[in-house]
């Protein structure tokens, strides 16, 4: 009987004490707050750049330290235990190492280049103009001009590189550091001389200079004229004259234009009238000395001969009508040599005898022209008051081959006909003033060259055809 009333009483107090309980748990719950939203790691705006909770901002007043961030995101931020990764919203932030390196493969200039990111992107954190935005950094605090602005490659002066260069006299150095030392592509990997053969300047060799560069591919003188205008006298677009000095000037200084004769084959003829004060004669390439194939006896056989008349480019070239015709820039030197129907192919001996004048540029030698004796005259034709100075039935010269940079030596006197010719009578230099009178004096010297090597026969004051 006891123990039955123990028992009932433990099962009395168990169930008070439930009862007890589980009212005590439904006043405690009715005091606790209601749950919320979940809370992420970061806060609201996180990913709004409008935000000042803008990650963007918010690494950037850290100095752009991403330590905090490789918890979750990994070391390489390429996603972690966060299954983020940094590269799934920009391709090239948190940039890499060796980002700011020219040698590292990781270096922008080659991301860029190799299309693995665009400028876009980069407007992004640098801004719409790249001089800053979210970041703070100007992409132009390193390269002053680059990302090139609209209009870089246009011909207008407000917006084209051009214009730009211009204004900073034409200093190069900065564009230097994207398409290299030599301005052919660096890590750019773009020329600048895709769009413009000559320009930067660099490409001129040392030694030949401009005029050489132009000579070796043919004379791309509208490539002259993009930057320097149609008359090379400057443009809108660049305010620097070809014609303001050096080669580009006449003797007297003023102005020529590159495409003049002279700028390239010298000014021979001014030297010889000394009208003006005139820069001895050059060949294309500069020089100017006579044992020069390109200068050798021009300038007797243009304008000082002493000897005989003038002798026009014509005569001895085929002279263009525009300085890019076909067959004058357009071929390699020497210079071709082609006798006209001039004094060089000379008939004589009343026509019957016609030289074939000829040209060696290997031994630089002119051979068999009418000029330099390659000549007859017959006895049968001529007048009967001369015939007393015939030896034979014909007379003939000497048809003197003479060195092109031979000198006085190869103009000698009697080098061309002899003295006297062959059929000729006996004589000397000093009694030709007998008869060829009015020609050469009693010394010898040719006193008129208008009278001498001119297709004709001077004889007692009167003239005559061979």
């Amino acid at each position: 009987m006891m123990i039955r009333t123990l028992l009932l009483c433990a099962a009395a107090l168990a169930a008070t004490g439930a009862a007890l309980l589980l009212g005590g748990c439904g006043e405690l719950k009715s005091d606790l707050p209601a749950p919320g939203p979940q809370k992420g790691v970061h806060d609201v705006g996180w990913n709004d750049p409008s935000s000042s909770a803008f990650h963007g901002v918010v690494l950037k007043q850290t100095g752009y330290k991403t330590t905090d961030c490789v918890s979750c995101h990994a070391k390489a931020l390429t996603g972690g235990i966060s299954g983020q990764s940094c590269f799934s919203c920009h391709e090239s932030y948190p940039h890499k190492a060796g980002w700011n390196d020219s040698v590292s493969t990781q270096f922008h200039g080659k991301f860029l280049q190799l299309g693995m990111g665009t400028l876009a992107e980069c407007a992004s954190c640098h801004g719409a103009g790249y001089d800053g935005g979210t970041s703070g950094t100007s992409c132009y605090s390193c390269h002053a001009s680059y990302p090139h602005k609209t209009g870089w490659i246009s011909s207008n002066p407000a917006s084209s590189h051009g214009g730009y260069l211009s204004q900073k006299n034409w200093e190069l150095s900065e564009c230097s550091s994207c398409h290299g030392a030599t301005f052919t592509g660096g890590t750019s990997g773009s020329s600048c001389f895709t769009c413009h053969a000559a320009y930067p300047h660099t490409v001129f060799a040392p030694a030949g200079g401009h005029p050489g560069f132009l000579l070796d591919r043919g004379y791309p003188l509208d490539g002259c004229k993009t930057c320097h205008g149609a008359t090379y006298d400057g443009s809108t677009l660049v305010h620097v004259s070809c014609m303001s000095a050096g080669c580009h000037v006449d003797a007297g200084g003023q102005k020529k234009s590159p495409e003049a004769c002279n700028t390239c084959h010298g000014d021979f003829r001014a030297l010889a009238t000394n009208a003006i004060s005139a820069a001895p004669p050059k060949g294309v390439m500069g020089d100017s000395s006579t044992t020069s194939r390109s200068v050798g006896a021009h300038q007797k056989h243009l304008a000082s001969g002493t000897l005989g008349n003038d002798v026009k480019c014509v005569e001895c070239h085929a002279v263009p009508t525009q300085v890019l015709i076909a067959g004058h820039v357009d071929t390699q030197l020497p210079a071709e040599v082609a006798f006209h129907d001039t004094l060089a192919s000379l008939p004589s001996a009343a026509g019957t005898f016609r030289p074939a004048p000829s040209y060696s540029a290997a031994t630089l030698t002119c051979s068999s022209t009418y000029c330099h004796g390659n000549w007859k005259a017959t006895k049968a034709t001529a007048p009967t008051a001369y015939a007393f100075a015939y030896t034979d039935s014909v007379m003939t010269g000497a048809a003197f081959a003479p060195s092109w940079t031979g000198g006085a030596a190869d103009a000698a006197c009697a080098s061309c006909h002899a003295l006297p010719p062959a059929g000729h009578m006996p004589s000397t230099l000093t009694i030709c003033a007998n008869c060829h009178t009015g020609v050469v004096n009693g010394e010898g010297r040719i006193i008129d060259k208008s009278m001498h090597i001119n297709g004709k026969i001077n004889v007692f004051g009167t003239e005559r055809d061979f």
